[in-house]
């Protein structure tokens, strides 16, 4: 059977189709998946805390920003302890601070959005440093709330997010890492059952696991007219959750059951989480963007059970760091003037606390400012 230059014209074409009905399917599925999932998430109806979301389209958001701009990043205590309204209203410098620090985040989930940050250009990134940070990934709650944030994290991402970054992922860890279009809408995809289930939920029955606008747990969208307000002061737990809402008998079971957790963390300089903090710190730098180091204040209460040395390399890392220009230390674990009034729980700060942080760190922002200028 001769096969003529018409039908391999013809046959050609055939091919070119079906490659043009893979990418547009492929296209179509992923703008689909991400429509139909995307507003469920943020309002916490298939998760308890949508949070996570917000970074990618945060950063976003300051990249346009024309005016001087503060990013904290870290992990719940800087989530919970930094005020950016309150910061920048006690700034001489006329400034927006941002919080985009996560709960339950380590520096290996925070150093994926570091091209992000380093193309939206703020004058400074807060990067928290503590005991809890400079360790290595080895605890399988770790491990499994890593998995999670990257599956989350880099399926909002595109190509412009891959960065150095890359390298540090964690052998254990690489398969729920999003390089590229296709693995982005599989990770998306594990939440469309769900998403039908609800918005089914709302149809027929009337009924939404969504949180309310502004209750602890919940994000605004990008386009609301909430959301450059909740980049600054995001909702906090009420101080009634915490140390503040307890009777005698049920403060005293705390000391004496949780009060000295703090003494369980075990940093090292060599850990895998101080290697992270270093790409985060020398990407920065390197593109004229000023680090400032910060240490959250822990209640001294639990402060009293860490034994002598035991948190040395904490400090030693503060040091090294300190020595790289346009590195600035601000830490408040030794500080004092910490008392209970200050904390929700044994390291994490309440209302009345994150008004001290507020007076204690603008100044030292307004300084490394006037340092830039």
């Amino acid at each position: 059977m001769n096969i003529t230059d018409e039908d391999s014209i013809n046959f050609s074409e055939v091919i070119m189709s079906v490659f043009i009905a893979a990418f547009l399917g492929m296209l179509l599925s992923h703008n689909f998946t991400f429509s139909l999932t995307d507003s469920n998430l943020r309002d916490s109806s298939l998760m308890i805390q949508s949070r996570p979301l917000i970074t990618v389209e945060a950063i976003n958001t300051i990249a346009s920003d024309e005016s001087i701009s503060i990013v904290g990043t870290g992990s719940s205590m800087t989530f919970k302890g930094l005020d950016g309204k309150c910061v920048a209203q006690h700034m001489t410098h006329e400034s927006i601070v941002y919080n985009i620090a996560q709960l339950s985040s380590y520096p290996w989930n925070d150093m994926i959005h570091i091209p992000r940050l380093v193309n939206a250009q703020p004058e400074i990134v807060l990067i928290e440093v503590g005991p809890n940070l400079l360790i290595d990934l080895y605890s399988e709650n770790a491990i499994e709330n890593a998995k999670f944030r990257y599956k989350i994290d880099t399926s909002q991402q595109d190509s412009s997010d891959i960065g150095g970054w890359i390298d540090l992922i964690h052998p254990e860890l690489e398969d729920f890492v999003a390089t590229n279009d296709f693995h982005r809408m599989e990770l998306r995809q594990e939440y469309v059952t769900q998403s039908i289930e609800e918005n089914l939920r709302r149809i027929i029955f009337n009924e939404s696991n969504a949180r309310q606008d502004w209750a602890y747990g919940w994000t605004p969208h990008p386009e609301s007219e909430d959301w450059i307000d909740y980049l600054q002061t995001p909702t906090f737990p009420a101080d009634r959750y915490g140390f503040e809402g307890m009777d005698n008998s049920e403060r005293i079971d705390y000391n004496e059951t949780k009060m000295d957790n703090s003494a369980s963390y075990n940093p090292k300089i060599n850990s895998y989480g101080y290697s992270v903090i270093e790409y985060e710190i020398s990407a920065l730098v390197e593109n004229d963007i000023s680090v400032i180091l910060i240490g959250l204040p822990h209640h001294p209460s639990s402060i009293d059970f860490v034994p002598q040395g035991k948190w040395d390399s904490v400090n030693q890392t503060m040091s090294n760091f300190a020595q790289i220009e346009g590195v600035t230390v601000f830490n408040q674990i030794w500080e004092p003037g910490w008392i209970d009034d200050h904390f929700y729980d044994r390291n994490h700060l309440d209302d009345e606390g994150r008004i001290e942080f507020c007076n204690r760190l603008a100044p030292v922002i307004d300084e490394v400012l006037s340092g830039r200028d």
